[in-house]
């Protein structure tokens, strides 16, 4: 045989077993070599992973977390390169969780903002920039789950500016103020992250006054709605409904862009809104904490050492979300959710004096428990009535769990 013939034969060789072991070859974590870059230019790489998960683009996940391992340093890197580990977008997400943690922790340069989801699993924070909630846990699946502003229970300014009712957007952005100024106008303004006004002159949206529960289609069919109009200068939305007495039950759906579809938000006005009277945040007062600590410690409940006495305080927490949610005031559920919250972890350290089966009971009631405050958390800033009873009812029921073990009368 000659040598050229033999030669051939050998790259041959070569090429089947490079492509066999190119098959056959473990998944390795990619060796970068990097220099660690200033925070923001980190968190701009960062930011750019995060907007492709949010996009549902894991190709471009990818590429983008190679770049940011580049400009990280050592201990992030690490994170980064663990994540890059994945085959697909959702182990890239797990992965993203932790690298996330770390950053979250950190004090963040102007123009990005903390955010959190409750739901991914047990609660996820992540860096994006400041503005709408872009959630790279779930995508399009829940593009706007989660609050902007840190972790769960941090809350920023919702002092009504019109007398009225302020809730959070679902974008974690725009502030939504529905007012009662008189009877038979419902008026709803729109204000930015910073609480600026926002000109609502392009939105769009209905006032519903009446609906019916389909149960065919679990749906709620509009009996009587009437259209949000904007005013003249952009404003604010106007509807003219029928004049009835007070309270007055008001669901906003508004549109805040063309093709999108419409938001929910539920108003019970008690009394008619009085635009002079000063803003104040409701529910949220104080008076023995100082104002530098921050609102998730402030609202820290005092913890009895007796575990019947906590879960007498359980109760009563879930007795003061029913009376809120009856009377509207979704905004001041945070408080005893939260509070109910650090309670029911409280009882479960408890546990290792009941029986097993009581002990699991609790167990389970408290996992939920915890699930469902951060849930009534987040929905009571919403303002969607529908979402804030689906969440008391797995709040509710875990309580009445914990309320058999400890022999505590649960119902209002």
């Amino acid at each position: 045989m000659n040598t050229r013939v033999v030669n051939l034969l050998s790259i041959v060789v070569l090429a089947v077993v490079a492509g066999c072991a190119s098959m056959t070859a473990p998944s390795v974590t990619p060796t970068i070599q990097a220099e660690p870059a200033d925070l923001e230019t980190q968190l701009a790489a960062y930011v750019e992973v995060q907007e492709a998960l949010a996009a549902d683009d894991f190709e471009a996940a990818k590429t983008q977390l190679e770049g940011f391992a580049r400009v990280a340093d050592d201990a992030t890197r690490a994170l980064a390169l663990r994540a890059l580990e994945a085959g697909d977008i959702a182990a890239m997400r797990a992965g993203f969780k932790p690298l996330s943690e770390s950053l979250a922790e950190l004090e963040l340069p102007q123009g990005f903002a903390r955010a959190y989801c409750p739901m991914y699993d047990n609660g996820a924070p992540w860096v994006q920039r400041d503005g709408p909630v872009r959630n790279p846990y779930y995508g399009a699946v829940m593009l706007t789950c989660g609050v902007v502003d840190a972790a769960a229970g941090a809350h920023m300014d919702h002092t009504p500016r019109h007398g009225g009712t302020v809730f959070m957007a679902p974008d974690s952005f725009h502030h939504i103020e529905g007012t009662y100024p008189e009877p038979g106008v419902f008026r709803v303004y729109a204000s930015n992250n910073y609480r600026e006004p926002v000109d609502v002159s392009t939105w769009s949206g209905r006032a519903v006054t009446e609906e019916e529960y389909d149960e065919t289609t679990d749906e709620f069919i509009e009996v009587a709605a009437f259209d949000l109009i904007p005013s003249p200068g952009g404003e604010y939305l106007e509807a003219r409904i029928p004049v009835g007495g007070l309270p007055a039950e008001v669901t906003a759906k508004v549109i805040f862009q063309a093709d999108f579809p419409a938001e929910r938000f539920d108003f019970i006005f008690a009394e008619l809104s009085d635009n002079e009277a000063p803003g104040v945040v409701a529910g949220v007062t104080f008076e023995d904490a100082p104002e530098a600590v921050p609102l998730a410690q402030r609202i820290m409940p005092d913890i009895p050492a007796d575990p019947d006495e906590i879960a007498l305080e359980i109760a009563s927490r879930s007795r003061q979300i029913q009376d809120m949610i009856g009377r509207g005031a979704f905004t001041e559920i945070f408080i005893p959710a939260l509070q109910a919250k650090e309670l029911a972890l409280a009882l479960q350290d408890h546990g290792s004096k009941l029986p097993d089966a009581a002990r699991n009971q609790v167990r389970i009631a408290v996992r939920h428990l915890v699930r469902a405050a951060y849930l009534l958390d987040w929905y009571g800033d919403l303002g969607d009535k529908t979402d804030v009873d689906s969440a008391y009812r797995i709040f509710g029921s875990a309580v009445g769990e914990i309320g058999a073990v400890y022999d505590v009368p649960t119902a209002q």
